[in-house]
């Protein structure tokens, strides 16, 4: 085994080119496992395995026949429907049908468990789960002000009360974003995803014209860091501005912020404030 072997296990989202070039940069010998419709950056120095949904039984294959045991999951991965979706005869062994069977009360919950089953059960087996964050620890920002706008004292009341409900709705392992305006909770993120919850709230817009509130995301309570990490990024950015919305907060050290400086830049072009708590 290869010390310097890395998995990385690609979803959606724009993520996985920074992590795979970050990694590359660092001396990791990358293997990538894209899942779904992605555009990964081929290139030469990485070894690419597309596929159009998650195979677990390649998966297993690649790793044993490469000799790696250390992973990253990045992005989004849509769970199947039933293992069923995911048995592919081709490649089933042994060892893949043992964690197939015991994947079976995985699927249930949301995705904070997921997440840490799937990790326990990869641990289990010997594999070391890395995170987005140890690979790239940048992406990540220490608590302050980020932006040219203050927080006035209404946005302050609101940035609290949905910090309240995050927390409150992490122990239920809901979702990592809620929306408050004028100390109204209007959204709460569940399965759909963060820019998804954002669009409903532009759909409210008949509630108050009147630019105000903050969208809050955070990591869980109970969430393993490793994977599955909050982030941000400009298209985060640019639906806020359409929901009508004054700022955005996030918890320190464990959000991914993509494209810092497009970030900052959309932020002072339309008067947004951007604070890290």
């Amino acid at each position: 085994m290869s010390e310097n072997q890395l998995a990385i296990i690609a979803g959606g989202g724009s993520l996985s080119d920074v992590i795979i070039e970050t990694a590359r940069k660092k001396g990791w010998n990358v293997t990538v496992f894209a899942i779904g419709d992605l555009n990964i950056t081929k290139n030469q120095n990485i070894s690419l395995i597309e596929m159009n949904r998650l195979d677990i039984g390649r998966i297993f294959q690649t790793l044993k026949s490469r000799k790696i045991k250390n992973i990253c999951m990045v992005g989004y991965i849509p769970r199947p429907n039933s293992l069923k979706d995911y048995l592919n005869l081709r490649y089933l062994n042994v060892q893949t049908l043992s964690v197939l069977f015991k994947s079976i009360g995985i699927l249930r919950g949301g995705d904070a468990s997921l997440f840490k089953k799937i990790n326990s059960l990869l641990e289990k087996r010997g594999y070391k789960i890395i995170g987005a964050s140890e690979i790239a620890p940048n992406l990540t920002l220490k608590r302050g002000l980020y932006s040219s706008k203050s927080v006035s004292k209404v946005e302050f009341e609101n940035i609290k009360k949905a910090k309240q409900c995050a927390e409150m709705t992490g122990y239920l392992d809901i979702g990592q974003a809620v929306i408050v305006k004028n100390g109204r909770v209007l959204a709460i993120e569940a399965a759909e995803g963060t820019d998804v919850m954002l669009e409903r709230v532009t759909c409210l817009g008949r509630i108050s014209t009147k630019r105000g509130g903050v969208i809050l995301k955070s990591a869980q309570i109970n969430q393993d860091e490793r994977v599955d990490m909050p982030t941000i990024g400009p298209n985060t950015i640019k639906n806020i501005v359409k929901a009508n919305l004054s700022g955005i907060a996030i918890t320190a050290d464990n959000v991914i912020v993509l494209d810092f400086q497009k970030v900052i830049e959309m932020i002072e072009d339309n008067n947004l404030y951007f604070i890290v708590i």
